[in-house]
């Protein structure tokens, strides 16, 4: 444990000695909000690769499944928040927060977008779409999001990062 909180920042390092992981994940309704997972090792993704786009995909039919068991209809895959949200996966490798590098909400990335109402989920440290998905439904504030019937669409993104804490960083950008 001495190790790892050596290569944690102040700002994490007490979630990081509370859940024992090397795993964090926010959202807007509960800040901050640590799920516990493990670092996975996975190839590194180009975000603009298929793959990437086959890991949205994953995460979408993943969620939709979850708001089906709570009869929530489905969520329709957008690649414009797509784009956005690989957009906030990459500033999230800097920046692990809802507010942007730049100090703006990150809700101001919807800038331009139609919209009557939005979150943004953050997590860190899966490597894998079901990892992720767990990770979020495991925590209160996460969960909310994804079984929010006034969303329609989402938005994820995903990088990967070998050299950042936590290697793996995703987003999801729902509006309604």
């Amino acid at each position: 444990m001495l190790n790892l909180i050596k290569k944690v920042p102040l700002a994490v390092a007490f979630i990081m000695i509370t859940t024992a992981s090397n795993v964090s994940a926010h959202n807007v309704c509960s800040y901050p909000c640590p799920c516990v997972s493990q670092i996975e090792e996975v190839e590194e993704i180009d975000e603009d690769s298929a793959e990437a786009s086959e890991f949205a995909q994953e995460v979408l039919e993943l969620v939709n499944i979850e708001r089906e068991k709570a009869g929530v209809r489905p969520l329709k895959l957008s690649d414009d928040l797509t784009e956005l949200a690989n957009i906030r996966a990459e500033e999230i490798v800097e920046v692990f927060s809802h507010t942007r590098p730049d100090g703006r909400s990150c809700f101001s990335i919807l800038s331009g977008i139609n919209y009557r109402t939005c979150a943004e989920n953050i997590a860190a440290g899966s490597a894998t779409p079901e990892k992720v998905v767990e990770q979020w439904m495991n925590s209160a504030g996460h969960r909310a999001n994804i079984l929010n019937g006034a969303y329609r669409y989402l938005g994820v993104g995903y990088t990967y990062d070998e050299d950042a804490m936590y290697e793996h960083y995703w987003v999801q950008l729902f509006i309604g």
